[in-house]
């Protein structure tokens, strides 16, 4: 049998058994164990909400990487500055750390690419993800060193979208199980703001004041750990609570 084909069935287990998941954990094993073959360590599964977005850690969906790394990426504010979200808010396809293009990096993009390594991430590959209603996301996965065959990438890319995918939808179980988080008013006001309205429109349509409105929305933002009422409607999409 050719390596490729020793390769692409390996990969196809994998999806198999993400596929098979009963549980977030159990997905990221089967995934984990198929990146290993080609000497990736860790990975960081994450929407990427807007660079300046300081809460854009909400958005994770799996955290793998070194401890250390993310605790002092955090601290830094590399999020702001890094260039491979920023790559994959506009790049449709995959990449290796090493193709980023040095000579457009500023100096802060270059720091967050020499402190990743300094914490055993020398190099690694990002995969873009974009969904309608959820905006760009990424699998990105890391190691001091990496061995990935073209024969390989598409297959990778395959095995990091579907992953992504499979966990959104185990998530996407789970709160549903848990049943809804917003009262039936909550929802009515936040489907409102779906539709364009503001605070003083929905005031009006509902009979209520414009403080009982702003009201609802603040707990409508605490009970979505939501940093604002656009970020709300979305994650109230996801949850299926709202509809559009």
């Amino acid at each position: 049998m050719h390596m490729e084909d020793e390769t692409f069935l390996e990969l196809a287990a994998a999806i198999s058994k993400v596929d098979a998941a009963r549980s977030s954990e159990a997905a990221l094993q089967a995934f984990q164990s198929a990146l290993e073959r080609y000497g990736f360590r860790h990975f960081l599964i994450t929407g990427l909400p807007v660079p300046h977005d300081k809460q854009w850690h909400r958005e994770i969906l799996c955290d793998a990487w070194p401890r250390e790394w993310y605790l002092r990426y955090l601290k830094q504010g590399h999020f702001l500055h890094d260039p491979c979200a920023a790559w994959s808010r506009h790049m449709a396809r995959p990449f290796l750390w090493r193709q980023l293009p040095e000579r457009r990096m500023t100096a802060r993009g270059r720091r967050v690419m020499e402190e990743a390594a300094e914490f055993g991430m020398k190099d690694g590959i990002c995969v873009p993800i974009h969904t309608p209603l959820c905006g760009p996301a990424v699998v990105t996965a890391a190691s001091d060193r990496i061995e990935v065959p073209p024969a390989s990438f598409c297959l990778i890319e395959t095995l990091c979208v579907h992953t992504f995918r499979i966990l959104g939808g185990l998530e996407e179980k789970d709160r549903v199980e848990q049943g809804p988080l917003l009262t039936p008013r909550e929802r009515e006001i936040l489907q409102w703001s779906a539709g364009g309205k503001v605070a003083d429109d929905i005031a009006c349509i509902l009979g209520i004041t414009r403080n009982t409105v702003e009201s609802h929305q603040r707990n409508i933002r605490d009970k979505l750990d939501a940093i604002n009422v656009a970020h709300a409607i979305v994650k109230a999409l996801r949850r299926q609570e709202i509809q559009i």
